[in-house]
């Protein structure tokens, strides 16, 4: 009975394992990227392959873009409206005196993929947005992991 009762346990821990195992992986992952007048940090959570959602931190620097606050401000707005009423997606832009700090959310489990596939600075497959499509394609644009 007792052999019986450790060999169950044994099974028990080891089917434990296996589900845990197979269930799928949930995280986020950071990736940054500087260039003149811009710094952007882009953080990917994932459930799987897919992408459930994305936030991209961009902070604008005015003087580094050689324009103004309100000039800057002016060509933000237009762009802005193009992201106006896509449902799933957030844009928001914090302007400061010297710095323009934008915030883009998208929550892929409300977008609308093929609303979002011709806007600029989305890429988006079919339905799914693919956690390794997006990272080869982050890497291609040369941004960096931060670990």
């Amino acid at each position: 009975v007792y052999k019986m009762k450790k060999i169950l346990q044994i099974i028990s821990v080891f089917l434990l394992v296996f589900l845990v195992g197979c269930s799928e992986k949930e995280g986020s992952k950071v990736y940054v990227k500087k260039q003149p007048g811009v710094q952007m940090e882009i953080t990917l959570y994932y459930k799987g392959d897919v992408v459930t959602k994305q936030t991209a931190k961009n902070i604008i620097t005015y003087s580094e873009l050689k324009t103004t606050k309100e000039a800057f401000k002016q060509q933000a707005e237009k762009l802005g409206q193009r992201y106006k009423d896509i449902k799933g997606l957030e844009d928001k832009v914090d302007y400061q005196d010297k710095v323009a700090i934008e915030t883009v959310t998208v929550d892929y489990s409300i977008a609308n993929v093929h609303e979002l596939s011709g806007l600029p600075g989305v890429g988006v497959g079919n339905e799914k947005v693919s956690l390794k499509k997006t990272e080869e394609k982050l890497i291609e644009e040369r941004f960096d992991e931060k670990k």
